[in-house]
């Protein structure tokens, strides 16, 4: 099955529009380099559709698209899903049967995408669970503000007061915060924040096809413009990044921290991506500026894999999630 989560395809407003896009195939060239689940689900992927109506009826379409998926990956990955409140927002706490004795006392924190307009943690709770599974860790999935609720920096000041919150009960090396797309964005952008403040760095961060540059630049921007069946720029993120942005020009190092400070204090990183994501030159930029500033990144690339493939039920994906786990045990040992 691959899920529907942030499919921006889900865009058009009424449930009738979301079933018949959900059930157009787009006739596209599949490689013969991936396994067959995931050519069949490459063959078989709705159009990505066109964002131009309200905001908000497109987020309340996404919220309720997710929660077919996100039974069935309860049943698939058993956990205690629980609510906490931080900052005044409700946040989910989700503790797998699964969990780890050895990671006891110890938190992933997670931070969704959806182009920073969409999703919360209700709606993405099949990533933070596939965290879960992968750590055995208990996962915080962080409900921040979105962009139409308050454009940018509110999200990164709200995911900062959220990791000052959680510093009154956890040591900085028992966190690490994780995130896809928006979500992989938002963590660096608070990461850069929390270094200019004089604030401790977690045990490492995890991005999942992050969203680095909220501009429309990079090589893959030009070279997988069509390619990517789960993202279109122009269609179904430019006004996203328009509303972040709020005042800000687009490649402000605030929303855009790809161009942002980078220093040998920040943590550890693991960057994955796939060759048909959009944001593979993100990801490429990302490393290099990593690199030069002495920051330990392990960037790695799955061929023909779209943004975020790895929340979606593939080989592809269960390697990713093999690499995630290799990860975090070099910086948690058990």
């Amino acid at each position: 099955m691959i899920h529907k989560r942030f499919r921006l395809s889900l865009a058009p407003i009424t449930s009738a529009a979301i079933l018949a896009l959900c059930c157009s195939a787009a006739a596209r060239e599949v490689p013969g380099t991936i396994s067959p689940e995931a050519a069949e689900a490459l063959r078989t992927m709705p159009e990505v559709a066109v964002v131009d109506g309200d905001v908000r009826a497109v987020f309340d379409a996404l919220e309720a698209a997710g929660v077919e998926d996100n039974a069935a990956a309860l049943r698939a990955m058993p956990s205690r899903v629980e609510e906490v409140e931080i900052g005044g927002r409700t946040h989910l706490l989700i503790t797998p049967e699964t969990a780890d004795p050895a990671r006891a006392g110890k938190l992933m924190v997670h931070v969704h995408g959806g182009a920073h307009t969409y999703s919360t943690p209700r709606s993405t709770l099949v990533a933070s669970l596939r965290v879960a599974q992968a750590t055995g860790a208990q996962v915080l999935s962080v409900h921040y503000p979105l962009a139409w609720e308050a454009p940018f920096p509110a999200s990164r000041d709200f995911v900062m007061q959220v990791y000052a919150h959680l510093l009154k009960d956890y040591a900085p090396g028992d966190l690490i915060l994780t995130g896809d797309s928006a979500g992989g964005g938002l963590i660096l952008s608070t990461l850069q924040a929390l270094l200019e403040d004089g604030q401790p760095m977690p045990a490492a961060a995890a991005l999942l096809s992050p969203w680095v540059d909220i501009s429309d630049a990079g090589d893959t921007n030009i070279t997988l413009r069509r390619a990517d069946p789960i993202i279109v720029y122009d269609d179904n993120l430019a006004p996203s990044a328009r509303i972040y942005a709020g005042d800000l020009d687009l490649s402000d190092p605030g929303p855009s921290p790809i161009y942002g400070p980078f220093s040998a204090d920040l943590p550890p990183m693991l960057v994955t991506t796939g060759t048909r994501d959009l944001f593979l030159s993100g990801a490429a930029r990302l490393q290099r500026r990593l690199l030069d500033a002495g920051v330990p990144v392990d960037l790695i690339v799955y061929e023909g894999m779209w943004h975020v493939f790895q929340i979606d039920d593939l080989p592809e994906s269960d390697a990713a999630w093999r690499d995630y786990s290799r990860f975090v045990d070099r910086v948690w040992p058990r």
